[in-house]
């Protein structure tokens, strides 16, 4: 086993192994991210292909086809059949970046394969904890502004939670909850970066087709096909380079909060040394 730094890191330290990591292993997330936006990508040129295709029919002096009650519905079932499937990627991407960052954390290989390998049924358990998580961060933020940023902190390791301890979907979030308590300004500023980091990407990447729309609206025309697909592939790369360093840095966050809160580098070292380690140790690593 490679040598392992486990020990308590402060917020920059989680920030700086969280972009170390990254890079370090670039690829191996780039690939564990591409796989839900993939299919957001082919969705997205298939729509742009039709709207394309429709506008040249109307240019040419021809009628567009016209949607027939039978149609409207296939279209519906497709983009719900899409929609699903896109999610339980995402769900199944998450899981598996989790479970690429507890290789690595630990000293041990990941690889793309072996980090999905692992999901199995737990990308449902993944969506479920984003819906639950959702909702209740939804109502915070009703009632107070306040109280939905706190929740959103609060239950921010609920899916690495859930993974490396083979907890529920609800027990996983109260697990983030007792976790995070007295840490939620940390998590909020590791939100406020991702944040920021995302406008940044769509900033860098959509700007340019942004400037291309409005002189195609000032001359009453549209994209081209090939502008439209470059567009997609455009958002398609911000959404995948920024995509997994949230759930990087809160999984590395979870570890680091195991460490403070309950000796986790010392359940880690009798586990390494043969020992029987302290309740909960093997299912977090």
């Amino acid at each position: 086993m490679a040598e392992v730094d486990l020990r308590p890191m402060s917020l920059g330290e989680v920030l700086d192994r969280t972009f170390s990591l990254y890079k370090r292993n670039f690829w191996l997330f780039i690939g564990i991210t591409a796989l839900p936006f993939v299919v957001l990508l082919v969705l997205r040129v298939g729509i742009a292909t039709l709207q394309s295709a429709n506008i040249a029919v109307s240019r040419t002096g021809g009628n567009p086809p016209v949607f027939s009650p039978g149609m409207f519905t296939s279209a519906m079932t497709a983009g719900i059949v899409f929609g699903l499937i896109y999610l339980l990627l995402l769900g199944a991407a998450q899981a598996a970046t989790v479970f690429a960052v507890s290789d690595l954390y630990l000293g041990r290989p990941a690889s793309v394969r072996g980090s999905y390998g692992r999901v199995g049924g737990k990308a449902l358990r993944v969506i479920f904890i984003l819906i639950l998580v959702g909702l209740a961060v939804g109502v915070g933020f009703v009632l107070l502004i306040i109280p939905g940023f706190i929740l959103l902190c609060r239950t921010a390791v609920s899916v690495p939670a859930s993974m490396l301890e083979g907890s529920r979907s609800i027990r996983s979030i109260e697990r983030s909850m007792e976790l995070t308590k007295g840490h939620a300004f940390q998590i909020f500023l590791i939100f406020l970066l991702v944040w920021v980091l995302t406008y940044v990407a769509v900033i860098i990447f959509q700007v340019p087709f942004v400037y291309f729309e409005t002189d195609a609206l000032k001359a009453h025309q549209t994209l081209s096909l090939g502008m439209l697909i470059l567009q997609n592939l455009s958002t398609f790369l911000s959404e995948v380079l920024v995509g997994p360093i949230g759930t990087i840095a809160f999984s590395l966050m979870y570890y680091n909060l195991r460490v403070r809160k309950e000796a986790f580098d010392v359940q880690h070292l009798m586990a390494s040394l043969g020992s029987q380690p302290a309740p909960g140790a093997p299912s977090a690593i």
